[in-house]
């Protein structure tokens, strides 16, 4: 009785897909242009530049006399747009900053000798 039943399932599975995909097969496939999917400009009209963005950076650091192992990083917020009021202020120019200045201190690790790139296809 079980298998009877699933027989039965698995036709009527079996003539769904196939009804899907004929009738799929007959109406064809949609046409879709890129302009209707996304905010792109008519072809042939002028396209103006953006604005620049100038990012969060590095611009120097203060290393203090008594102290040679004490830093103090400036960091310039550029044109990025962080909140400044409530509980976490800055929090995202602080995980900004952190993540630079742990870039920059990973780099001082790096020796000198392995610090090469290079640019010409020609050269090993």
């Amino acid at each position: 009785m079980r298998s009877i039943k699933r027989n039965v399932l698995c036709r009527m599975f079996l003539s769904a897909l196939v009804g899907l995909i004929s009738f799929s097969l007959i109406l064809g496939p949609n046409t879709v242009y890129a302009q209707s999917a996304l905010p792109l400009p008519v072809p042939g009209s002028m396209v103006m530049p953006t604005g620049s963005f100038v990012p969060v950076m590095l611009k120097g650091m203060t290393i203090h006399p008594e102290d040679p192992l004490k830093f103090d990083f400036i960091i310039d917020s550029g044109n990025a747009d962080f909140e400044t009021t409530g509980q976490g202020a800055n929090l995202s120019l602080e995980s900004e900053s952190t993540k630079l200045i742990k870039y920059f201190l990973a780099s001082l690790t790096v020796p000198q000798k392995e610090l090469w790139v290079n640019l010409s296809p020609e050269e090993k």
